[in-house]
């Protein structure tokens, strides 16, 4: 059920494997997808050019996605990537809804109980918003966000 998650593994004993397994990486399939992927490969860049580390990326559970797992300093963040090509309906940083914001404190939540190593760490939530053509898009980092 869950093996395109991995990238395509067919075999049943992989997709066992990836079923059982409460935390789980996540690859780019479809076109719109991939262009989230690049939304998110260009906000990583951004946020590693910040001085941040990179931790994880596009880990997902039963309770969510977690785009961006970076270490400021002492601090997880948890990052939220957004992506839109223009301000119709209000632009990338509005589209984060409340149910949004949510749903990813609950795969927080889920990660730092599946990786205890990081539960010692004072965390957050940041929002990186892009706006307009990925080759050059305007960057709204949005840091500390709460419901």
């Amino acid at each position: 059920m869950w093996a395109w998650l991995k990238g395509g593994v067919g075999s049943s004993a992989a997709k066992t494997a990836v079923e059982s397994s409460p935390m789980r990486t996540y690859s780019a399939q479809a076109a719109r997808q991939k262009d989230g992927a690049r939304a998110e490969s260009v906000a990583q860049q951004h946020l590693l050019e910040h001085g941040l580390k990179l931790v994880n990326a596009n880990v997902a559970c039963a309770q969510g996605e977690i785009d961006l797992i970076m270490l400021d300093g002492e601090t997880l963040v948890f990052v939220e990537v957004r992506w839109r090509k223009s301000q119709a309906y209000g632009g990338a940083a509005v589209s984060v809804t409340p149910h949004k914001l949510a749903k990813l404190m609950r795969a927080c939540e889920m990660f730092l109980q599946h990786e205890p190593v990081w539960r010692q760490y004072p965390c957050r939530v940041d929002v990186l918003a892009l706006q307009g053509d990925l080759n050059a898009p305007s960057i709204e980092w949005l840091k500390n966000v709460t419901v």
